[in-house]
């Protein structure tokens, strides 16, 4: 599987221009490398591979892209939207898989191994911060991206709204974005931005999806489409 990321990435690389509108981020990092999944995978590594599908397909339509994090070597969060605004980006994405409150695991052995799962819980989610200066732009792509991935047939995670300790607020509960006004490389950023969370990977039957081609594929062509239908991706019309 890592060499069809590198393959992928190179694709994606190849297409840069001296212009990056685009930054697409890797969340989390090695040492600390977010949820494990349900079969013992870290959430970085399912970040890593559905970032450099999406660097592609933006790439396949003449979109140059700005990959941050890549290497898993990006400790300071704040370093993130500084080094993508840097290179000229216009937008940013950050690239997550989501999982669920502690409480809400249930232990389970897959190949001698104890880990946890919560397959009550799925789908993906967008994030907001109203303290980031274009608020508005990233609300109106955040908006657009759910309205694709929910036209691609994902549904929406809710429970975030509900969270023991967090209870989010909804900033449009029907596409699946929600305000989270602390998360540091969306208020910091000074460009619009948005985090995605492409899905549950503490759930046994999504986790298996998430991990495939077809659904990252599906993933990015509806990202794709929401950040065209907001305006922020203008495309060179090869797709």
């Amino acid at each position: 599987m890592k060499r069809r990321v590198v393959a992928l990435l190179l694709a994606a690389l190849a297409g840069l221009a001296e212009a990056v509108p685009i930054a697409v981020d890797v969340g989390h990092y090695l040492e600390r490398p977010g949820a494990t999944s349900a079969y013992g995978i870290t959430e970085f590594e399912y970040n890593q591979s559905l970032a450099a599908v999406l660097a592609a397909r933006l790439a396949v339509e003449g979109v140059p892209v700005r990959l941050i994090g890549w290497r898993g070597e990006m400790a300071e969060l704040r370093e993130r939207p500084r080094q993508a605004e840097e290179a000229g980006a216009g937008f940013f994405l950050s690239v997550h898989h989501d999982s669920v409150h502690e409480s809400q695991l249930e232990p389970w052995v897959w190949n001698g191994r104890a880990l946890r799962h919560a397959d009550g819980f799925a789908g993906f989610s967008l994030y907001v911060s109203r303290l980031n200066p274009q608020l508005d732009q990233s609300l109106a792509c955040a908006r657009a991206i759910g309205a694709a991935l929910r036209d691609a047939g994902l549904p929406v995670a809710t429970h975030h709204a509900a969270a023991p300790g967090l209870g989010l607020e909804w900033a449009d509960a029907a596409q699946g974005v929600y305000y989270y006004d602390n998360l540091v490389v969306l208020k910091t950023a000074t460009v619009p931005a948005v985090l995605l969370e492409a899905g549950v990977i503490v759930n046994r039957d999504e986790e298996r999806q998430l991990a495939g081609a077809a659904r990252r594929a599906l993933t990015a062509d509806a990202v794709a489409r929401g950040l065209r239908g907001c305006g922020v991706m203008v495309s060179d019309g090869r797709r």
